[in-house]
């Protein structure tokens, strides 16, 4: 066997052993605040040594800013597939809307960056604040695009709009945690759906 060979199973632990590390740590975060999490905690919930998680990441913070990026990987896919579709700017944001709620309400990853964002701690404010303000960005294109297809109104103020939907939906987030750990976000996020057209439809889409 030659030795490209006999490094791919080494390699594909590698990958097993980080992702390990990755829910681990991410599930931690969920349940502690950043500044209480410690890096035995993030061991004993993966099943591995803190030696393993500075192998791997390094400090805390590394690991913090790891899930992030993960998270936002995650949640940028979704967002990907929404874009390619060949629906209405309208159509988009709800679509996006309801697709990133169920992506959160099931996957521990993009929770714990979620519940690290959501911190103020300088360990990880940085690295935390910065995906907020891109997804108003996101919404904002998405809007544009609505406006030119004719789906969404054109006497909106944009950027208002798009902070206006992401307030929305963080919020539905944010009482979907205190309320069942995000399992009820995917419904909540459907009860948003008729508001953003009030807001965003076409004012003759309104009339019966």
């Amino acid at each position: 066997m030659s030795r490209a060979g006999r490094d791919q199973p080494k390699q594909q632990r590698a990958i097993e052993t980080r992702e390990a590390l990755l829910e681990g740590a991410a599930r931690v975060f969920t349940k502690l605040n950043y500044a209480e999490a410690r890096l035995k905690d993030i061991a004993a919930e993966s099943g591995m040594s803190e030696g393993t998680i500075y192998f791997h990441f390094g400090n805390k913070a590394d690991i913090a800013a790891a899930v992030i990026r993960a998270q936002q990987d995650r949640m940028t896919a979704v967002l990907t597939d929404v874009l390619g579709g060949p629906d209405a700017g309208i159509d988009k944001v709800l679509l996006l809307i309801q697709r990133l709620a169920v992506l959160i309400s099931a996957d521990s990853v993009v929770q714990g960056g979620i519940s690290l964002a959501g911190q103020l701690d300088p360990g990880v404010v940085n690295v935390a604040s910065e995906p907020f303000f891109e997804w108003i960005r996101i919404t904002k294109t998405l809007i544009q695009d609505g406006i030119e297809d004719g789906s969404i109104t054109d006497d909106i103020d944009v950027d208002e709009a798009a902070e206006f939907v992401n307030s929305l939906f963080v919020g539905a987030q944010t009482l979907s945690k205190m309320a069942d750990s995000w399992a009820s976000l995917p419904v909540r996020a459907d009860r948003l759906a008729p508001y953003v057209l009030i807001a965003l439809a076409p004012r003759k889409a309104h009339v019966k």
